[in-house]
């Protein structure tokens, strides 16, 4: 699972210096949050050296001699990166297909491309690889003579997450490739280690449950933090937005922003924490601080449960995803 640079965007004629700039601080910008989730990129062997501006390569953009004026801290960033890059023609073994490198892309031409043809057939190999990109966003379909994929273009935050999310797909949708891509689907949330134990508890098992989970993660690594944290009156997603305080609001008002993000989601009643066998069972450990994880999530009405804590700064402020069960005792249960 990593991504891959599809050097065929880089083509700049016509563009301006802002706007080649904004291009590659943009590539640049996505490299950096890849790296620091330690998410594999890959180049072509040709990136550094094909033209990219009339005969120029992406180098002589930054000599005397070019046409635009780009800025030597840029090169230097741009360097740091390249100078390190893996090379996919390094790897030991290729992809099944590979040989096949002319693809097409939704409706355009089909062309030879590589970069491209790296991750379809990665793809259709059951390998999530996506494209990092300076033009095209999202989900594509891609074809060659192999087969088709869809394969993703990535330049923001929205869609690196959503390639991660669709890679529990691509990779096999259960319990280990849930727990091993999850940090880098929702990179929000912070997974307690001992959390994946209970997915084999719930009734009805994982595979069953599998959309509803990764729906509420998703939510909550998009949205929980600031629902947990921004200040009264503010309700929905639209409204954290504009606001950078962050507080303790009110059980009942975190209760209606989850609501209106279609959550079922809700702290236990008073008399949960009191009975220290029902408390013990909703607390984990991080460090020296014991947490008492009282809000859930309701998987299904009368069964599963998501137990969760707002976040916390011991987690790099980030809602804890701490227990998976059916339903943990309450007061009263035999």
């Amino acid at each position: 699972m990593a991504f891959v640079v599809d050097g065929s965007e880089w083509h700049f004629d016509g563009w301006s210096a802002d706007e080649v700039a904004a291009s590659i601080e943009l590539m640049l910008e996505r490299v950096s949050t890849a790296q620091a989730r330690r998410e594999a990129i890959w180049i072509g062997d040709d990136l550094q050296t094909r033209p990219v501006l009339g005969e120029f390569d992406i180098w002589s953009l930054f000599s005397p001699e070019s046409p635009l004026k780009l800025s030597p801290e840029l090169r230097q960033e741009l360097a740091a990166w390249l100078g390190k890059a893996l090379r996919y023609a390094d790897e030991n073994v290729w992809p099944d297909g590979m040989e096949e490198t002319i693809i097409r892309v939704d409706c355009d031409p089909a062309i030879e491309n590589i970069d491209v043809a790296w991750a379809h057939h990665n793809v259709r190999n059951r390998r999530a690889v996506a494209c990092l990109s300076i033009r095209r966003s999202g989900p594509h379909q891609t074809v060659s003579g192999r087969g088709v994929a869809t394969i993703y273009w990535i330049n923001c935050e929205e869609n690196h997450k959503n390639f991660w999310r669709s890679a529990i797909d691509v990779e096999g949708n259960n319990e280990e490739t849930l727990q091993s891509i999850a940090p880098h689907a929702f990179p929000n949330l912070y997974f307690y280690p001992a959390v994946w134990r209970g997915l084999r508890s719930l009734v009805g098992g994982y595979y069953a449950l599998s959309f509803e989970i990764r729906r509420y993660l998703s939510i909550l690594d998009d949205y929980g933090g600031a629902a947990f944290t921004c200040p009264p009156p503010a309700l929905s997603p639209a409204e954290f937005a504009n606001s950078s305080d962050r507080s303790c609001p009110p059980n009942q008002l975190v209760e209606q922003r989850f609501e209106q993000l279609n959550l079922s989601m809700a702290p236990e009643k008073p008399n949960v924490y009191n009975n220290s066998r029902c408390r013990q069972a909703r607390e984990v450990q991080i460090g020296p601080r014991t947490l008492y994880c009282e809000w859930h999530g309701k998987l299904e009405p009368h069964q599963n449960r998501l137990y969760l804590h707002p976040p916390i700064p011991e987690c790099g402020d980030k809602i804890v995803i701490a227990i998976f069960h059916p339903h943990l005792p309450l007061p009263g249960d035999n």
